[in-house]
């Protein structure tokens, strides 16, 4: 209602005030312009008001979440923040294995996910956050679709230094377990090694602190249900996610974080998880099988006037699998390998300032090198199976015609120890909100 008042008053006084001065002299003109820029300063306020928060959208990283899964920290009074992000891909495979065989893989085109984040702050001091996840975009019978929610958590904001965090919570893992929104990285397809080493995306039912201080540094430490070591295989820990869902909870895990933001463009972290994950596991005597999972990530992201590197290396080590290999019928090369490791680096530049001084979209070609291994070690009487020994060489472009909107496209040439990976070309469509 103020705001049509004020528009109301504004529009009769023009034109009174117009017809009375018009053929008057020059500093009365002078007046009606004053007055008209009064009036739409006046109706810029009252709009912002009305807007609020929504007038002044920003999209910055907040505990180390993605710019659109942090949008609820951006509102500064209770309310509703809605934010969002999604990506179609394009995959079109070589035809033919490293070693010459037919590679059997069809080309595909799939919008591969979309994902709106619902927010809600109840005071200066309690939120929910969630993420809730369309999958491949079709969820009928028989359709390869899926609806899930990816986190979904209470945060109590006791100060910048210590809050607490309760509900479906993102492991604090490497970087793209909780950065993974598309167009903040480079790359159509997500590094393999925070897939198969680190099982992004990884959620989990639990619990836990974090806090950020003035210096740079921030922290989080959560304890969650574990992962379940029934679904581990040859090709990683990736299957052992149990995502929240009637999660068996035997056995519990904890992970943590600790970051340094201190110097401009900078995020340097490491990351851990501890665990049982035999859960109901049991050996042929009925004893239970602990399968103890020790995690370790190191990560490094730099920023700054075009430039972008990225780095990550990811181990972890497994106890008891002798025992494992024999309760899931394992042999030969089957094994769940003991030790797993692997890491990447990438590196991006923005072009179009050489090109396009003036120019506010972003071009970037970039570079990104990866080798993993899911057998690193295996126990004795089994033997590494050569396939799983792995090494992709990418190189794509990144384009942004706006921040939030990243057209992507890259080739993988792929190599393993047994020659039969498969290169591909991808193309991809991202966007955040």
């Amino acid at each position: 209602m103020k705001l049509i008042y004020a528009l109301s008053t504004g529009v009769f006084l023009i034109f009174f005030l117009n017809g009375q001065l018009f053929a008057q002299q020059p500093t009365r003109q002078d007046t009606l312009k004053e007055l008209i820029r009064r009036i739409d300063i006046l109706t810029e306020e009252l709009e912002k008001t009305k807007l609020g928060e929504v007038a002044a959208a920003k999209y910055e990283s907040r505990y180390g979440m993605g710019p659109a899964a942090s949008r609820i920290y951006q509102l500064a009074k209770n309310g509703i923040s809605i934010a969002g992000y999604g990506e179609m891909i394009y995959e079109n495979f070589s035809t033919e294995q490293d070693n010459g065989s037919p590679s059997g893989k069809a080309n595909s085109f799939d919008f591969l996910r979309h994902v709106t984040y619902l927010g809600f702050r109840f005071n200066d001091w309690l939120l929910f956050n969630a993420e809730i996840e369309f999958e491949h975009a079709k969820t009928a019978s028989g359709s390869p679709g899926s609806v899930s929610i990816e986190f979904g958590y209470i945060e109590a904001q006791l100060s910048p230094a210590f809050n607490i965090r309760a509900g479906m919570v993102l492991p604090p893992l490497g970087i793209i377990n909780e950065l993974h929104e598309p167009p903040t990285y480079h790359g159509v397809l997500r590094p393999e090694t925070e897939q198969r080493i680190i099982p992004t995306t990884w959620r989990a039912n639990g619990f836990g602190i974090l806090g950020e201080s003035s210096k740079g540094l921030a922290y989080k430490l959560f304890v969650t249900e574990s992962l379940n070591a029934a679904q581990f295989s040859s090709n990683g820990i990736r299957g052992g996610r149990q995502n929240g869902a009637k999660a068996i909870a035997e056995d519990l895990g904890i992970s943590g974080r600790l970051n340094y933001t201190g110097i401009l463009g900078l995020d340097f972290g490491v990351s851990f998880f501890l665990g049982n994950t035999g859960q109901t596991l049991v050996d042929s005597s009925g004893k239970n099988i602990d399968v103890s999972l020790k995690l370790f990530s190191l990560h490094l992201i730099f920023a700054r006037k075009g430039l972008e590197l990225r780095g990550l290396y990811a181990q972890s080590h497994i106890s008891d699998i002798t025992a494992l290999n024999s309760a899931l019928g394992l042999s030969g090369t089957g094994s769940v390998g003991e030790a797993q490791h692997g890491f990447y680096v990438t590196a991006a530049y923005d072009i179009l300032p050489l090109i396009a001084r003036s120019s506010t979209h972003y071009l970037a070609p970039f570079i990104q090198y990866e080798k993993f291994d899911t057998q690193q070690e295996v126990p004795a009487g089994f033997s590494r199976n050569p396939v799983r020994e792995r090494t992709n060489l990418t190189l794509g472009l990144t384009y942004k015609p706006h921040p939030n909107v990243a057209l992507k496209m890259d080739y993988i040439n792929r190599d393993n120890e047994a020659n039969t990976n498969v290169d591909q070309f991808n193309l991809a469509m991202t966007y955040l909100f």
